[in-house]
């Protein structure tokens, strides 16, 4: 009796082990959904039916590293949030700056990027020189982006959002607005390959983000990535990348940024 009974309890873990290695081995082939922003040159855009950018390749690079399979889910900036939230994206890689806000409903990976917000205006524009000229002004910008919350802090201005910030773009070409407020290398990437010299950047950067990968609390991703993260800025892959699209080397590696963003935090709390 005690031997048919060890024999059924074998063969019960047997059976458990097998359906575990099988459900492991289904969820090593499933492809995640990675969310992206449609346009958001040079971080993110559609060609075709080709995505491509900084973050695009960064992600590849990534992905290869972390041995995750993934497929691309375009859309609109602010839709990703809840989109990550709700669980049609397993992950977004979007220009996504890292806030307490935030970290309390998302987890964040280690920051990949560094950036600021800068100004754009038409080229015989004399009245706008900097951020204190903007009151009074109507000032384009992307709904729901940290350059929209900036600007709403800036006394007397005349905020107008939109969803894509190339109908910011188009507006301010058509002299709707006065001004765009946005994330500095998309604003530079505007005027090397689409202002015809009509436009300048104006004043100083100001506002300093950091980027991450966005998921959901209690994931399972989160601890790969961020060693690929790693990975890939040791084997040049990071600096290589950003070079090619931003033609110049990063000030900081993502080491660097991730221990200036925990110093940050620390002060803010």
């Amino acid at each position: 009796m005690n031997i048919r009974v060890r024999s059924m309890q074998g063969i019960t873990l047997l059976v458990v082990l097998f359906l575990t290695l099988a459900s492991t081995g289904c969820a090593k082939n499933e492809s995640i959904k990675v969310g992206i922003e449609k346009n958001n040159r040079p971080f993110t855009y559609t060609e075709g039916e080709e995505q491509k950018g900084f973050e695009v390749e960064l992600w590849q690079a990534i992905a290869k590293k972390a041995k995750l399979k993934y497929e691309w889910v375009a859309m609109e900036y602010g839709e990703l949030n809840k989109s990550v939230k709700s669980g049609d994206v397993d992950l977004a890689i979007a220009g996504m700056t890292v806030t307490n806000a935030r970290k309390n409903k998302l987890d964040y990976s280690d920051p990949y990027f560094q950036s600021g917000e800068a100004i754009l205006t038409a080229s015989d524009n004399v009245a706008i020189k900097g951020q204190d000229d903007l009151a009074q002004k109507v000032v384009a910008t992307r709904n729901g982006s940290t350059a929209y919350q900036f600007a709403s802090e800036i006394q007397g201005i005349k905020i107008r959002s939109y969803a894509n910030i190339s109908d910011a773009y188009d507006d301010l070409k058509n002299k709707s607005v006065d001004a765009v407020i946005f994330e500095e290398h998309s604003i530079q990437d505007y005027l090397q390959n689409s202002a015809d010299g009509k436009f300048k950047k104006v004043g100083e950067v100001f506002n300093k983000d950091s980027y991450a990968v966005v998921a959901k609390k209690r994931n399972m991703y989160m601890g790969k990535i961020n060693k690929a993260i790693i990975a890939v800025s040791k084997d040049g892959t990071y600096e290589a990348l950003y070079t090619k699209w931003f033609g110049s080397k990063p000030e900081k590696m993502p080491k660097e940024l991730k221990h200036d963003m925990e110093k940050d935090i620390e002060h803010e709390s």
